[in-house]
């Protein structure tokens, strides 16, 4: 079995269980919106075409998505972490507000800007809508680290919005598209998991300096956060459940540590590997521990020298699940 190498990846790096409710009606009729001189007319025709706050965030989210390019202003020197609570502590507010402003009406004219702007074009269109949101920062996960806590660095931005009295999670960057890797060229591909994302699963790729907005009961601390696999959208949509005894680094000194442990598989289950995005697949042998529980045993017969070692876990040859190999 062959496969396509991984040129691409999710740069920016889940349906939810509360709204299944199909949006094939909003986002079409946003498809064959005509161009915008500003978010308040861009506003102003959402609200005129739907009634509901959940279709107006929608078309918002997936307006977003649509129109906005990946990629940075050669004269943008607006820092995401100086929004909100990191602004800049000796300007004044009026000061702030207009450099937000300013940053909104230049992401949304040049329809291109990086995670920040989309943040904030998306931010606006919800106040507009009378809606409470907040723009969240904080740390993305696209690699499998052991890092001090202390040293985090806020690298990414995505979005909290209250819909009928709760807060939902979203992310319209991850959601528009991907990045080669190579070329650094910006491809546009629509990841729906990424709209009103459940905490528990966003928790697994986003993590918000201010743990409350985790919307968890028990929030993750950063060292669970950084040293867990990699979860690529398809994970969530296969019904699988991955136990916490699973670490997202393998260990090549040390085989009684790679084990992977399923809480919760589907009755067809069948899953491949591969060693560094290879084109060979191998069969994951899993062991039944109870009606629903397995675990796999991953054998790494030859010694890996490279830096950047992975393995990458698939389910009918789409991604689930990533770990990092270690000497």
């Amino acid at each position: 079995m062959k496969k396509m190498g991984f040129k691409i990846l999710f740069f920016l790096f889940f349906p939810a269980a509360v709204f299944c409710q199909d949006f094939s009606d909003v986002d079409n009729k946003v498809m064959r919106y005509p161009d915008f001189e500003s978010v308040t007319d861009l506003s102003y025709r959402i609200q005129n075409d739907f009634n509901e706050d959940v279709q107006r965030v929608r078309a918002a989210f997936f307006w977003v998505t649509q129109n906005l390019t990946y990629g940075k202003h050669l004269e943008d020197d607006f820092r995401g972490e100086a929004f909100g609570s990191y602004a800049f502590p000796t300007s004044t507010q009026t000061h702030i507000d207009n450099l937000v402003q300013s940053k909104i009406n230049r992401a949304f004219n040049a329809k291109r800007g990086v995670c920040i702007d989309y943040s904030l074009v998306l931010n606006a269109l919800f106040e507009q809508f009378g809606l409470k949101s907040r723009i969240i920062t904080g740390v993305s996960k696209s690699e499998i680290t052991k890092t001090n806590p202390q040293s985090i660095f806020k690298d990414h931005s995505w979005n909290a919005v209250k819909v009928d009295g709760q807060w939902r999670l979203m992310d319209p960057t991850w959601a528009s598209g991907l990045v080669d890797r190579k070329s650094k060229r910006f491809y546009r591909l629509y990841e729906d998991h990424y709209f009103f994302t459940e905490p528990e699963e966003f928790v697994k790729t986003h993590f918000p300096i201010h743990p409350e907005w985790q919307l968890l009961k028990n929030p993750v601390n950063a060292s669970t956060f950084f040293s867990g696999p990699i979860f690529y959208p398809e994970f969530f949509r296969k019904g699988i459940r991955l136990s916490t005894e699973t670490d997202g680094i393998l260990s090549l000194s040390n085989p009684d540590e790679n084990y992977i442990h399923f809480d919760e598989l589907p009755r067809l289950h069948g899953m491949t590997y591969t060693i560094n995005g290879r084109d060979e697949f191998k069969r994951l042998g899993l062991k039944k521990k109870n009606e629903k529980a397995y675990i796999s045993k991953i054998h790494l017969k030859r010694r890996l020298k490279r830096s950047y070692d992975f393995l990458t876990v698939y389910m009918d040859n789409k991604p689930i699940l990533n770990f990092k190999i270690e000497p």
